[in-house]
């Protein structure tokens, strides 16, 4: 009987210890599921804002609402004050941010998640060269230093084919004319051929002569592509698109959306920019001549051209400090282990791939 009653004991025992592990996950997840989240979001396209009928949309929205599905969430968005994120968190009005900004005076405050996208500062301006710019690209050192170059690389190949053609191909290279006056024809028909524009009025009749001239004719291809390329660069270097970061903001017409993180950069760099209240106002300000560039989130910036805000303009990024986005906790937050889990997943995902497409288009 006593041993019934012994092994009887152990079995109850041991169930028990057993049952503690699932019992404390259970108790751990079962508020993440139960509690609706107060989820704090303050307006920032692309990341956040207010699509048609004031439903709320962005990159950020997007992330968070595959995150709940995922996890099976209650949650209810709660507009925060600009700036209000990590107060929202201390004071406890929110459980989550979505735009929680990671830095390290943030982090002593509160807790963040895995970063989900990284911002860099970007410059909008016309993408048009003017007749001006385009003069201004012949007048330059490297200009001239391309037309040397190619002078001196005709120069031999006309010497060579004067050379080589001049005793039986006397009507186009030889003849009575003087050495110069054959090099000099051997000069035209090296760059007429390099242009294929070919006159044909000069052609090589000799076997080596005709070697040299399909040799020149495949050389002529690429040097042709790389000339082309090279005097691109030097137009398009010479045009106002080229930007020094920051010292030619300095001569420049400046818009800035007020209170933005590029605003507060310029005044830190002493360079004076004209404030707007967003980035659509920015942007037509260039878009009409007013401003010479947008300096502003690179992100909003290709959200509002792609959403026809300025379709004439171009925008690309500049070595300025960047931002890191990641959701933000209160401190030592029980869930932030379990939404990051889910969040790892999603980032990794084709979806999401194709959430940043959308939000953020590269051109």
């Amino acid at each position: 009987m006593r041993l019934i009653k012994g092994l009887i004991f152990f079995i109850l025992l041991l169930s028990g210890v057993l049952s503690r592990p699932l019992q404390a996950q259970s108790d751990t997840l079962s508020p993440l599921s139960q509690k609706e989240l107060r989820v704090g979001v303050n307006l920032q396209p692309p990341f956040i804002y207010k699509g048609e009928k004031g439903v709320l949309d962005g990159l950020s929205i997007r992330l968070w609402r595959t995150v709940a599905e995922d996890l099976n969430l209650n949650y209810k968005f709660v507009e925060l004050p600009e700036d209000a994120n990590i107060s929202a968190l201390e004071n406890g009005k929110a459980d989550v941010v979505l735009l929680g900004e990671v830095t390290a005076e943030a982090e002593e405050i509160v807790d963040f998640s895995h970063v989900y996208y990284t911002s860099r500062p970007g410059i909008a301006s016309s993408g048009d060269l003017s007749l001006s710019a385009i003069a201004k690209g012949f007048f330059t050192k490297r200009f001239w230093y391309i037309v040397g170059i190619l002078s001196i690389l005709l120069l031999i190949v006309g010497t060579i084919i004067y050379f080589v053609e001049r005793r039986k191909n006397e009507d186009n290279f030889g003849g009575e004319r003087s050495i110069a006056h054959g090099i000099g024809a051997g000069f035209w028909w090296a760059g007429v051929t390099m242009t294929t524009i070919g006159y044909g009025d000069k052609a090589p009749i000799t076997f080596f002569g005709r070697a040299i001239a399909l040799l020149w004719m495949l050389v002529a291809m690429a040097v042709t592509a790389v000339l082309t390329a090279s005097l691109v660069s030097v137009v398009g270097q010479s045009s106002d698109q080229t930007i020094h970061f920051p010292d030619d903001l300095r001569n420049k017409k400046v818009a800035v959306v007020k209170n933005s993180d590029a605003a507060e950069y310029l005044k830190m760099e002493r360079i004076s920019a004209d404030e707007f209240p967003d980035a659509a106002s920015a942007i037509e300000a260039v878009k009409s001549k007013k401003q010479d560039l947008v300096f502003h989130s690179l992100p909003s910036l290709r959200f509002e051209l792609s959403n026809g805000s300025g379709n004439s303009l171009q925008a690309r990024s500049v070595q300025a400090p960047e931002k890191l986005y990641a959701f933000g906790f209160p401190s030592n937050n029980q869930f932030r282990e379990k939404i990051n889990s889910s969040l790892l997943k999603i980032l990794r995902s084709e979806v999401w791939q194709q959430e940043l497409k959308r939000f953020v288009p590269e051109n």
